[in-house]
């Protein structure tokens, strides 16, 4: 195996492209990723990303939004109920946006470090 340095595994990852060319697409659909790379043909299936990209999008999310909750809490100290009707749906959309990029930054460095599904072939 040629070296794949994990930055630009990681890169190529939060692009949403092909960890092994760079420009095909990572995902078919939302969360999906492609059997093949459209440009390199390259199997992006057989490394695992189940687990780790939720926990990252929430550790992020949470870390970018916890300093404003608190911030509205201590300042304004508004009701439980509009603090939850505001921070709720803000960090529900905020991490159901982030899962791509975590799983394409997932997917980017088990490319990197070689890591593969213990079933995958090859």
């Amino acid at each position: 195996m040629s070296e794949r340095p994990i930055g630009l595994g990681i890169r190529r990852g939060l692009r949403l492209k092909c960890p092994e060319c760079g420009e095909g697409r990572l995902f078919r659909k939302f969360l999906k990723v492609s059997d093949r790379c459209e440009s390199c043909g390259a199997d992006n299936t057989v490394y695992p990303c189940d687990d780790a990209p939720p926990y990252l999008a929430i550790f992020l999310v949470g870390h970018l939004l916890m300093p404003f909750i608190v911030m509205m809490s201590r300042d304004m100290a508004p009701p439980i109920w509009v603090m939850a009707s505001i921070w709720l749906p803000l960090t529900l959309a905020c991490c159901v946006l982030a899962l791509p990029y975590m799983k394409g930054l997932v997917v980017g460095f088990a490319w990197a470090t070689g890591v593969k599904h213990p079933d995958a072939e090859g």
